[in-house]
């Protein structure tokens, strides 16, 4: 009898989320589609099948992973001040500071995952400018705590040293790299 998979683990499935991800950092502010069966996976594990292995180190402080999916992941597990990957709730507030990486070494900071319930329509409205984003893009989330954007403006101005974020709400994604400046309106 041979083992069934979910399709977030296939390498076809991986190489269009990837794309996903990358056209997500690219332009900022533009929702991406994630694929991944529903009845098997979710859009945030499916993110993380794309992005990780044994080399790097992920925290769920607020337990959003299915334990099963861990082995599968390979990722070493972190506090979020040391994780390369950190998982949580928008709604909650950030309470960890994250990895930022050093100025010979500013890949070495973290990623920041966030679960939001929408990314087209919500309380928090946010203008985002810069590299990847003719002029700007406006953007309504909902299930966002203003305290991530609050926190992100003080762990993103040392640039090149800071975090990028990747909201994640149903299917879709919406990323916030470190370069992108935020104005909440």
């Amino acid at each position: 009898m041979m083992l069934e998979l979910a399709s977030i683990w296939k390498p076809e499935v991986q190489q269009q989320n990837y794309r996903s991800i990358l056209e997500a950092m690219s332009r900022p502010g533009r929702i991406q589609n994630i694929t991944f069966s529903q009845s098997d996976s979710d859009a945030m594990t499916a993110i993380l099948a794309t992005l990780l292995d044994g080399e790097v180190s992920l925290s769920d402080p607020d337990k959003l992973l299915n334990i099963d999916d861990w082995p599968m992941l390979q990722a070493t597990k972190a506090e979020p001040d040391c994780a390369d990957y950190i998982v949580c709730k928008g709604s909650s507030s950030p309470d960890f500071e994250p990895k930022q990486g050093t100025l010979s070494s500013p890949e070495y900071s973290a990623t920041l995952l966030l679960q939001v319930e929408s990314l087209t329509s919500g309380s928090s409205k946010i203008r985002l400018q810069g590299p990847g984003i003719e002029t700007s893009e406006e953007v309504s989330i909902s299930g966002l705590s203003d305290d991530w954007l609050t926190r992100r403006e003080d762990w993103v101005y040392a640039f090149p040293l800071g975090v990028d974020m990747i909201l994640v709400a149903q299917d879709m994604i919406l990323a916030l790299p470190r370069t992108t400046r935020l104005e909440v309106i």
